[in-house]
Formats: C-alpha cells, sequence, structure tokens
C-alpha cells in the first residue's frame, strides 16, 4: 500500500486552510451529534442511530466518516457500531455512549456525549464531563500530557468514580484517528522526554468514568469495526480482493463498519465476512472489538476536538461558536467546501 503516504501529507494544504477543514468537520460533527442524540430513547434500534447520523453526515456535507458511529450501552465503553442485522435496542434503563467521527478532506472531529435514563447515574455523566472540563483548562501549547491525565484523574476520582486507564485521548492527523501522541485519563509516571502540546496539533480528548474497576476488556466475538494496516497481502479470492479494492479507496486509512460493505453491489454478509477474515489473519487490517468494563458498571464518556493554532490559541472545534470563514485560497478552487447551510 505504497500511496498510504499520500492521504497523510499535509503537502501543499496552508495552516488556514487546515484549520479550516477541521473547524468545519467539527460544526457538523456537533450538529449530527445534538440532532441524533434525540433519537437515543428507549426501544429504538442501534443501527436506526447509527445509520441516521452517518447519512446525516454525508447530507451536511462531509468527504467521510471519522470511524463507524459508536452507540456503547452501559458496560460498554466504546468500539460498538451495529453489525448486519443489528436488532439491539436502546434499554429502558442505563447509560449510552453515543460517539460521531466526521472528515472533511483527511481532518476529523471527534465528538462524543453520554445519555442517561437512570437517575442514580446523574454524577456519573457529570464526572466525565467535568474530568474532560477540567483537562480542557490547562491544555495550551507546551502542556504536557501526563498533567492533563493527573487533572482528568482527580477530578473524577473525586465524584466516586474510576476513569478508564486504557483508553485516552489521542492525536489526530490527516485520515489519522489515532497519532503519535495520546492524552491520557489517569496519572502516569515521570516520563523525561514526554512530548508537549504543540502548535498545530489536533487532539480529540475523551474522557470515561467508570462505576466498575476503570479497566476494559475486549468483548469475546464481537468485532464489528475494521481499519486496513498500511501493507498489501496477497489474497486468493477475487471477491476478497475486490472487497479490499473497494475499502481501500473509499475509507483509506480512517475505521470503517463491517457492515458498510453490504451497500456495494456484490457484497453480501458472507463474502464480506470471508474477506474481512482472510485479511485478518494476513495481517491487512485491525479490528477494534467493543471495550467492556466489569459486568453490571456503568461507563460515562464525554469527548471534544480541538486545534491548537498560532494566533487564536486552542480552538475546540466541536464547539460553538462556528465563526469561522473559508480561507481565500480554497474559494478559488472548484471542489472548495462551502461553509454555508
Amino acid at each position: 500500500m505504497s500511496d498510504v503516504a499520500d492521504w497523510t501529507s499535509e503537502e501543499g494544504i496552508t495552516d488556514e486552510e487546515k484549520i479550516y477543514y477541521y473547524r468545519k468537520a467539527g460544526q457538523i460533527g456537533h450538529d449530527v451529534l445534538n440532532s441524533v442524540r434525540d433519537m437515543v430513547k428507549p426501544g429504538v434500534p442501534i443501527i436506526q442511530i447509527c445509520e441516521t447520523a452517518e447519512k446525516m453526515i454525508i447530507d451536511r456535507g462531509a468527504d467521510g466518516f471519522g470511524f463507524p458511529t459508536n452507540v456503547s450501552i452501559n458496560n460498554i465503553a466504546a468500539h460498538y457500531s451495529s453489525p448486519f442485522g443489528d436488532e439491539s435496542v436502546i434499554p429502558e434503563a442505563g447509560s449510552i455512549k453515543l460517539d460521531i467521527g466526521v472528515h472533511v478532506n483527511g481532518y476529523i472531529a471527534d465528538t462524543a456525549v453520554t445519555i442517561i435514563f437512570s437517575p442514580e447515574l446523574k454524577e456519573l455523566k457529570i464526572a466525565s464531563e467535568e474530568g474532560f472540563k477540567a483537562g480542557m483548562e490547562i491544555i495550551q501549547a507546551g502542556t504536557l500530557p501526563s498533567v492533563v491525565g493527573k487533572r482528568i484523574e482527580e477530578t473524577i476520582t473525586g465524584y466516586g468514580y474510576r476513569p478508564i486507564r486504557e483508553l485516552s485521548g489521542h492525536k489526530l492527523g490527516r485520515y489519522e484517528l489515532h497519532g503519535d501522541k495520546r492524552l491520557p485519563n489517569i496519572s502516569s509516571p515521570y516520563d523525561p522526554v514526554e512530548s508537549a502540546l504543540e502548535v498545530g496539533e489536533a487532539y480529540a480528548l475523551e474522557t470515561f468514568a467508570s462505576s466498575g474497576t476503570g479497566s476494559i476488556h475486549e468483548v469475546a466475538g464481537a468485532k464489528y469495526i475494521y481499519m486496513l494496516l498500511p501493507r498489501r497481502i496477497p489474497l486468493r479470492n477475487p471477491v476478497s480482493r475486490k472487497i479490499y479494492s473497494t475499502t481501500y479507496k473509499n475509507y483509506k486509512s480512517l475505521p470503517f463498519a463491517e457492515r458498510w460493505l453490504s451497500s456495494y453491489d456484490g457484497f453480501n454478509r458472507a463474502r464480506v465476512r470471508f474477506a474481512l477474515r482472510e485479511l485478518l489473519n494476513g495481517g491487512g487490517i485491525l479490528a477494534y472489538p467493543p471495550l467492556a468494563d466489569e459486568k453490571g458498571s456503568f461507563v460515562a464518556q464525554y469527548e471534544h476536538t480541538f486545534i491548537i493554532t498560532e494566533n487564536d490559541g486552542t480552538i475546540i472545534t466541536t464547539q460553538p461558536p462556528f465563526d469561522f470563514e473559508m480561507p481565500d485560497s480554497l474559494q478559488e478552487k472548484p471542489d472548495a467546501v462551502d461553509t454555508e447551510e
């Protein structure tokens, strides 16, 4: 897969254009999240929520998805996106995490909120939100990720809950959901070579509060989200090769849903699963199983995307105000994205 570097390259893209793409993706992510959250009610099929969010993302002018829409329930912290024929519905009680991913020209917005139906979980939801605010308050160029993690952990534990230690915020890049830096939910040991946040970098800051152990495990037998890896592998089956090329063309190095592939001609469920299994066995893709804390526990999540700029400081791209304009350089290009609703 020799042209992966072409996807992530920012050659020819100015800083002003990059900020615009991040902000446009953020505006779409905000609008979709706040529209779709009203659908999250007991008895509503999860697949309906996922598909509605993904349709809205495209209808509102995005170039694609940052990742499949996640609807993770109760002790499931992340990575549940409906598989083929999903019959799961929103429960009568509990905590539901709605996590939306958008990209515009490869620049990603990642934003999430928790909806609760149980009054006793109100403080859990608040803990995740306040953990985010505490971390965000100190974020600027030069901030160390470990300091952010310490603030988040202190805030969440102050509410009597545990942050999830294995999950963290993450640096974003062009067509890159998880970059080379992370923003932990917990305190971390002193590292003399720890890299500070820098101007020009974008991150998703996501905070998780749990009533359980604060440690997650993969849900066995459940794989619904995948991502191509930057390597070519030999595929014997011609249908598998076609599925691979379709995925490569449409989703590049971003995560995709198994169910998305069923929308292409000639791809039925059995063929898609065979191809994905062949790719997994050959090391051509990575699977993202749902991640869960202990049974009977509840997890809340809160997340926004931000970019650190030279002139305007730290901008949360997935929150208002959306008072940005398309750069003149993009207005001159025929494929420029229109900011007007």
